[in-house]
């Protein structure tokens, strides 16, 4: 699926921080380089009508190592690649002898 590009942590009073949730997408990855540069690829995904909601994967499907983190679901299956489906159909399928 990629690498992660965000972490959802819950936060309760008078308790540690917990990890709930990492995210996989290109709006938590664009968030993280820049604003202003999310704003703008977010227009243009949604212009040419990409899905650009990131997909959460539940701590409990993790099994994290030293560097790597395996999750429990099929990226298939998820909307996780849906913008590099797009693009993959949209785009790189059109270029002659792809």
């Amino acid at each position: 699926m990629g690498r992660v590009d965000g972490i959802i942590l819950e936060i309760h009073p008078d308790r540690p921080p917990r990890v709930s949730y990492i995210e996989v997408g290109v709006k938590p990855l664009m968030d993280r380089l820049s604003k202003r540069l999310s704003k703008a690829v977010m227009r243009l995904f949604k212009h040419f009508d990409i899905p650009t909601d990131p997909y959460r994967i539940p701590w409990s499907k993790l099994k994290v190592g030293v560097n790597r983190v395996e999750a429990d679901v099929e990226a298939e299956k998820t909307p996780a690649l849906d913008w590099e489906l797009w693009l993959r159909k949209k785009v790189i399928g059109r270029i002659p002898g792809a």
